[in-house]
């Protein structure tokens, strides 16, 4: 309800982009009055409306679109992008229902001058079954960032955490009920017999794994629950492997997990399900395993005894924040209009 009735402002950062929040209707807010078909429908004349103004005062010629709570329409003098920045699991959803949402975007792809997507197989799947164009624009990090930690501050952090002379596996992130913690959890008991002196890090929150983790805390398994953003490089740096433990459905498949490429910034090993962007990518950092405590706890096994290569170095340049961006506004700054 804030959303909706805030009023609009304006402001700069020092040497930053200008931020302007606007108030948003959603659907939620409706749905239950008159249905989520109709619900959208009214939120995305209102929010349209908002959007049109910004447009008119702030002289803006290209816009790049991420949800559809704006609604999609052709604008005189502006080119109009539109990102799929994120996929969902299709087996929740009835075929009618699907149908729908390939529908959708389907008519989306014919209002836009071009569509992102956040990886490769979802712009494969889009071009394939809603007939549009797809340009891939994966998530980013800040390399950089990543790679300039001061090890003072990850030794540290190392003894803070109890790790200092442990071999630390860690999987960091916000831990929703799809990401397969419990695979964490199991596998890593699994491989203790074989790797001593060996601890298993959930970093950030995990309510949905509460229990579990309390109930492992004396076997090495810690829980460190939020972690501030600013402090977040630091952990990537001290751990020993990254690990990705989601479970394979369309939500996961086509995503872009965006951890494993902080964890190899970091230049760590990272242990993973056998999602598809990492099988297709085929990075060699990355052990991929099947979802079964034995399978990862040889996985560990092996991660253990992998050195970092310096020509490995390069496989996360592309996905540096700054060459994303400079990427998509290529994309966009060089598209031919349809206006």
């Amino acid at each position: 309800m804030r959303a909706a009735l805030k009023p609009r402002s304006q402001f700069k950062e020092f040497d930053g982009p200008c931020i302007i929040e606007v108030p948003v209707w959603q659907p939620i807010l409706l749905q239950r009055l008159v249905g989520v078909r109709k619900a959208l429908s009214l939120c995305r004349l209102r929010n349209r409306g908002t959007l049109r103004a910004v447009i008119r005062d702030c002289e803006i010629t290209h816009l790049l679109l991420a949800n559809q709570l704006f609604g999609v329409e052709r604008l005189p003098g502006v080119r109009t992008f539109y990102d799929v920045v994120d996929w969902f699991p299709e087996e929740s959803f009835s075929s009618a229902e699907l149908g729908r949402i390939r529908s959708d975007l389907s008519a989306i792809g014919k209002q836009v001058d071009g569509m992102f997507a956040v990886s490769k197989p979802l712009g494969e799947k889009l071009e394939r079954e809603c007939g549009v164009q797809i340009v891939p624009l994966p998530n980013g990090a800040n390399i950089a960032r990543l790679r300039s930690v001061a090890p003072a501050n990850v030794s540290a952090l190392r003894r803070r955490l109890g790790i200092e002379d442990e071999f630390a596996i860690g999987y960091i992130g916000n831990h929703g009920s799809f990401t397969g913690v419990d695979l964490a959890v199991n596998a890593f008991l699994t491989a203790r017999s074989r790797i001593p002196k060996m601890k298993l890090l959930i970093i950030g929150p995990a309510d949905n794994w509460s229990r579990l983790l309390q109930a492992t805390r004396g076997e090495g398994v810690i829980a460190t629950g939020n972690v501030a953003p600013a402090e977040i490089a630091e952990y990537f740096n001290a751990i020993d492997i990254g690990i990705l433990a989601q479970g394979k459905t369309t939500g996961t498949d086509f995503a872009f997990q965006i951890k494993v490429v902080e964890y190899s910034a970091c230049r760590k090993c990272v242990v993973s399900t056998p999602l598809l962007m990492w099988q297709q990518l085929a990075w060699p950092n990355i052990l991929l395993a099947e979802a079964h405590p034995e399978a990862w706890a040889d996985a560990f096994v092996r991660a253990r005894s992998m050195s970092w290569q310096p020509a490995w170095d390069r496989i996360v340049e592309e996905y540096d924040w700054q060459a994303l961006a400079d990427s998509a506004a290529k994309t966009m700054l060089n598209a031919q209009g349809r206006n």
